[in-house]
């Protein structure tokens, strides 16, 4: 290139169209650095945004299960408070229903609940062409150790009585307490009257081993009646009324044994003596 070439070149770029092109560019360029800053600008706090708005949501999410835990927690202590009130009602009420139809002193069946297990029984042996018998039950002279030793020593040998005649049946049986120091005895689905008379010589023989009570050495003996169903009597009141009749007959004759009832012992009329 020679010397007049670089001269034209020369002074064509230094024309001012050619400087304002470059400025033009220069300022293109800082303009699009600028949209890039401001671009990345906004994408920043889109990332924060997204950031801050995520954060939220987190912290939102773990307050919702705090709350649910919570929430949780206090149905759980309800229930648990609830299911607590209603197993303390039901065992409030299973007391009052055992003190019901138990005796005070002895925690044997009272005559409530005698009847309706002796209504059981007869319907079973009736349907099982069974008997069942009913022994009448009472402490020989059981006042005069009452009266020389006191209630409380009294009381004590009711219910050292009351343990040993339950020792002596099966589970199926029943020993109630008809009160004083009378017991009674339902033996269901016995085969004959000697199944009775066995246990009753039974009952006799653990009753005469010696109780000792408050320092005391005592003896007992007993007096039992027989009565059997559907043999001596068809309903229960008649069942219990022929055992304590023949009952008193064995008192009558010394007590410390058995008798079983017979319709000539109606003709006597019982006076009860302990």
């Amino acid at each position: 290139m020679n010397e007049l070439e670089r001269k034209e070149r020369f002074s064509d770029s230094s024309t001012p169209s050619a400087l304002a092109a470059r400025e033009a560019a220069v300022l293109a360029r800082e303009q699009a650095a600028d949209r890039r800053q401001a671009a990345a600008e906004l994408r920043d706090k889109a990332a924060d945004k997204r950031e801050e708005t995520g954060r939220a949501a987190y912290l939102q999410r773990a307050s919702a299960e705090t709350d649910l835990l919570e929430a949780n927690q206090h149905l759980v202590v309800a229930a648990v408070h609830s299911q607590t009130m209603v197993e303390a009602a039901e065992h409030a009420t299973l007391q009052m229903s055992f003190k019901a139809e138990r005796d005070f002193l002895t925690g044997l069946p009272n005559r409530a609940l005698l009847s309706d297990r002796l209504a059981q029984a007869m319907a079973l042996a009736i349907r099982h062409c069974k008997r069942l018998a009913v022994l009448y039950v009472d402490l020989d002279n059981f006042k005069d150790i009452n009266d020389a030793f006191g209630h409380s020593v009294g009381d004590q040998l009711l219910q050292s009585a009351a343990k040993r005649l339950e020792q002596c049946i099966r589970h199926s049986d029943t020993v109630s307490r008809q009160g004083g120091d009378e017991f009674v005895v339902l033996l269901s689905e016995v085969e004959t009257a000697q199944d009775a008379a066995c246990v009753s010589r039974k009952l006799i023989k653990a009753m005469a081993e010696h109780h000792l009570i408050a320092g005391h050495d005592l003896k007992v003996t007993l007096s039992i009646g027989i009565s059997l169903f559907p043999d001596d009597a068809g309903d229960a009141e008649a069942l219990l009324t022929n055992a304590d009749t023949a009952m008193y007959h064995a008192k009558r004759v010394g007590g410390n044994n058995y008798k079983c009832f017979t319709p000539e012992m109606s003709a006597a009329s019982p006076v009860h003596q302990s």
